[in-house]
């Protein structure tokens, strides 16, 4: 299943598929979970696809979006990768390094973009992932819980957009219904 990773300091790790044109997953997932940050827990969702992708894992949620794209894009080119397509995966607190990559044509990069039990706390960042979600609704695909986003009204406004094709609700509730949110988006890979 893929080279071993290829580190890419202080961005995260990436894995290669053998092959050189498989497609590309981009992955900012969450805060740390008992002190086990995002950039190492992320990977027990994505080994069972490393076979048929280029993976890269950000280290954390707290990495600048458009420094470890610019990184990752410098990586793959070094090792003669070149992706059919390019699937951003964005993971609870991802929100964060995420904004910042996908302000003004930052969508365009990717085939698809999952967002994947994303926070939507506060103002802005709500306001950001619904006008995303309005220009972007065919490329966009929501796997949340009733309590992930923290903003009801953000969360149903985006499943109400994309609908029951788009949008999968994961029933239950706690860390474990949070954290399982990611098995069910990957099921959805194709």
């Amino acid at each position: 299943m893929g080279d071993p990773d290829i580190d890419i300091l202080g961005d995260g790790k990436l894995s290669k598929a053998s092959d050189p044109s498989a497609p590309l997953m981009v992955v900012f997932g969450g805060v740390d979970v008992s002190t086990i940050p995002s950039g190492q827990y992320m990977w027990n969702y994505m080994n069972t696809i490393k076979n048929r992708f280029h993976i890269f894992v950000a280290q954390s949620n707290a990495v600048n979006g458009p420094h470890s794209y610019r990184s990752l894009m410098s990586t793959l080119k070094a090792q003669g990768l070149t992706p059919s397509k390019q699937i951003l995966y964005l993971f609870s607190g991802g929100y964060r390094p995420a904004m910042d990559l996908l302000v003004g044509g930052g969508p365009a990069l990717f085939s698809s973009i999952y967002l994947v039990d994303i926070w939507m706390g506060g103002t802005q960042v709500p306001d950001f992932y619904k006008a995303l979600v309005d220009a972007n609704t065919a490329k966009i695909t929501y796997v949340y819980t009733t309590f992930g986003a923290n903003n009801g009204k953000a969360r149903d406004y985006i499943a109400n957009k994309l609908g029951s094709q788009r949008a999968i609700l994961v029933k239950g509730k706690g860390m474990d219904v949070h954290m399982g949110t990611n098995t069910v988006a990957v099921g959805t890979l194709r």
